[in-house]
């Protein structure tokens, strides 16, 4: 009886990891930003001015202020920055009570944030 509980628990983990994979792949779409060399000043501070820094400004909702490059990293590396513009679970849709951000524009912060965040 053991041997059959021990089978069926070995089994339904290797299911759920196997799933679990299929869903991380599909829901991730590879982002090709090979040769695609953003700079934060040229590209993305107007994007920031735009769509962020109204709220993100002055002690910075949700603990971050983009008018400073380090709370920009901090939220480019931890994930919060693409989880929010992407729109990803666990994660507050910004720009809040605006429409999402268009792909284009999404990729590109993507791919500033993938090449190191350049200045």
């Amino acid at each position: 009886m053991k041997k059959i509980v021990l089978v069926t628990i070995g089994v339904a983990t290797l299911l759920a990891c196997k799933t679990t994979k299929k869903q991380v792949a599909k829901s991730e779409p590879v982002i090709d930003c090979n040769g695609k060399n953003f700079s934060y000043n040229t590209d993305i501070k107007p994007l920031f001015e735009k769509y962020c820094n109204r709220c993100h400004s002055d002690g910075g909702a949700g603990g971050y202020d983009f008018t400073f490059m380090d709370d920009i990293r901090k939220a480019g590396r931890n994930g919060d920055l693409l989880g929010t513009v992407k729109w990803k679970r666990g994660y507050p849709k910004m720009p809040r009570r605006a429409a999402r951000l268009d792909s284009t524009t999404v990729a590109k912060i993507e791919c500033w944030i993938v090449n190191g965040m350049k200045e």
